[in-house]
């Protein structure tokens, strides 16, 4: 080491050196591929979030619940969010990305991932008649929630509080049921637990048929889809 440079400033010198070459390669590098096995997961088999593909409505109509207009205007909105998905998964594997704008398709990867999920599972809990709650999973209400009454009153009163959603969630990690608000796709998280019931509360899941939002929270608890309800909860209930 030349006498002119003291120890402390070759490693001043050289830590300035490495930190501007890993800055370097993080810019450079792509990000992780982030797939995993197309036979697995709990959508597997199914269009949409898992493949990153357009789930096409269950019903086109919910007779005395939902028209075809309502249901089409906001599957049209599902629709965009999964082109907004997979925009944000192919701008990632851009190699040029600043910090900046690799931060800014990040949020925009969840807050359009969670929306398509949170969709699917709206369509998906939704039926056309009224659907009796399995004895499966009453058994379980009454152990996570009370009655059914109760359950059911809560979940409204958390349906007119929110700004998005309003999710029953099952919590792995706890092993309880809860009832969960939502302020937006990426707002109000439960992190680690599993949606049963998803019901939107936006404006476009609702205003082409209904004024009043109590009205349309009301017909919604009525037509619930509780068999898909039980296909949910045996998936994930980790006994």
């Amino acid at each position: 080491m030349s006498s002119s440079m003291s120890r402390r400033g070759f490693l001043a010198c050289f830590t300035t050196v490495a930190g501007g070459l890993v800055a370097g390669e993080l810019r450079a590098a792509l990000p992780p591929k982030e797939t995993g096995l197309s036979s697995e997961g709990l959508l597997v088999g199914r269009p949409g979030f898992q493949p990153r593909t357009v789930m096409p409505l269950p019903h086109q109509e919910l007779p005395g619940f939902l028209s075809r207009a309502q249901l089409e205007a906001h599957h049209a909105e599902y629709v965009r969010d999964v082109e907004r998905l997979k925009e944000a998964d192919q701008g990632l594997q851009q190699a040029s990305l600043d910090t900046g704008r690799y931060g800014e398709l990040r949020r925009a990867q969840v807050a359009a991932a969670n929306s398509v999920l949170l969709h699917e599972l709206y369509f998906g809990n939704l039926a056309p008649a009224k659907v009796d709650v399995p004895r499966y999973l009453e058994g379980h209400m009454r152990e996570h929630m009370g009655s059914m009454e109760t359950w059911a009153a809560d979940f409204t009163r958390c349906a007119l509080a929110a700004k998005a959603w309003a999710v029953l969630v099952y919590d792995p990690y706890d092993d309880r049921w809860h009832n969960a608000v939502m302020e937006s796709h990426d707002s109000g998280i439960w992190v680690g637990a599993n949606p049963l019931v998803v019901c939107d509360v936006a404006d476009d899941a609702l205003t082409k048929d209904y004024t009043r939002r109590e009205e349309y929270v009301g017909k919604f608890i009525e037509r619930i889809d509780w068999n898909e309800v039980a296909k949910r909860y045996k998936a994930v209930d980790r006994m």
